[in-house]
């Protein structure tokens, strides 16, 4: 059988710690016939298609014994590369933590960014909110974890009646890298919990950084 390729990224929601899951995914991809290349972000399998799929079914259902989670998987059949990741163009994060609001779909950014959010921050970095306290507004990056595609030339909000600008103009999800970033409020912060207004990212979508201003 032909060998395939697949990306894999995996999120646990509204846990503590997002590493015992990560780990566990790794050590189940290690019982398969797999080519496994581990990055900060996600993860390359390349073997059999009965391997990988076997592979991913078990570790989802794993993953699912501990609580909520999303599993992003890419696949290819195209000609699968056997190439050290960081051999490659590709860039990676790791998300530090995860949104958590009342929007689980996209909604208008004035109504979002009007109600409270908190910023979920794996415990393993919690250290790194030290100073924070004092800040009244931070940065906040994260990862539009439900666009998929991009064009260069969009209309504002998808609104056909402005005329189109260039997607670097603009604040769409839809974006070559979907990276976004939104200056918030800073309202309190609580262990590894930040509390802040202004944000619009939806619920579970993935913190890759916060910086001060």
């Amino acid at each position: 059988m032909s060998e395939i390729s697949a990306q894999v990224s995996i999120y646990p929601l509204r846990q503590p710690d997002l590493s015992p899951t990560i780990r566990m995914a790794l050590e189940t991809f290690k019982k398969y016939s797999l080519d496994i290349t581990p990055g900060p972000m996600s993860t390359l399998l390349i073997g059999a298609q009965s391997e990988i799929f076997n592979a991913l079914q078990e570790t989802f259902t794993q993953a699912s014994q501990a609580g909520e989670v999303v599993m992003i998987t890419t696949f290819s059949n195209a000609c699968p590369v056997h190439e050290k990741q960081e051999e490659t163009n590709a860039i990676t994060y790791q998300p530090i933590g995860y949104v958590e609001n009342e929007f689980d779909e996209t909604a208008q950014t004035d109504v979002i960014k009007a109600r409270e959010s908190r910023l979920v921050i794996d415990e393993q970095f919690t250290a790194g909110l030290k100073g924070l306290e004092n800040r009244e507004r931070i940065l906040v990056l994260f990862d539009f974890h439900k666009s998929r595609g991009y064009e260069l030339l969009q209309h504002p909000r998808g609104d056909k009646s402005q005329p189109q600008r260039g997607v670097f103009a603009l604040h769409s999800p839809y974006r070559p890298n979907s990276i976004g970033a939104t200056e918030v409020e800073l309202l309190k912060i609580e262990g590894n919990v930040l509390h802040v207004r202004g944000l619009d990212a939806i619920n579970r979508t993935p913190i890759l950084d916060i910086k001060p201003l």
